[in-house]
């Protein structure tokens, strides 16, 4: 048996199989560069620098993020969960009252020392408008993530 088969996918163009072994373009683009994969860079950890509010390190897990390709929409959602599950935890007494798995209720309670009275709400409030605008096209997402981290 050969060990290329070519076959035709459902648009009708014709794509080479090799059954040989491994694909050598799976982790390069058309001029041969390494790609990251996105599975490399945890999205968490850049949540878990917002609560810990360590700007420093914030700021350079967000640029690790965005080299490894992740999109700043999905950063930005991951941080307003973050800043969310925190307000969740400050206005209950326990993970009972909420509809949150215990892991995240008491990391995010633990991260409430770190952050004063009405902070938390001015956070958010300044990611949902920001985000606001961005969808208007008065701003960008990045520069909103990137002021964000940067004025913890």
């Amino acid at each position: 048996m050969a060990d290329e088969f070519y076959h035709k996918n459902i648009f009708g163009t014709v794509v080479d199989v090799n059954l040989g072994g491994e694909r050598s373009d799976l982790n390069t683009d058309s001029q041969g560069l390494t790609l990251r994969s996105r599975a490399e860079f945890n999205v968490f950890a850049l949540a878990d620098a917002l609560g810990s509010r360590k700007r420093k390190e914030a700021w350079i897990l967000y640029q690790k993020a965005l080299a490894a390709g992740v999109s700043a929409e999905e950063i930005f959602f991951k941080l307003v969960w973050q800043v969310k599950s925190m307000l969740m935890a400050s206005r209950t007494k326990d993970v009972s009252e909420t509809d949150m798995k215990i892991f995240p209720y008491n990391k995010a309670k633990s991260f409430l020392k770190n952050f004063q009275f009405g902070e938390l709400e001015k956070l958010s409030e300044s990611l949902v408008i920001g985000h606001i605008l961005a969808r208007r096209g008065q701003g960008e997402i990045e520069t909103l993530i990137e002021k964000t981290l940067l004025s913890l």
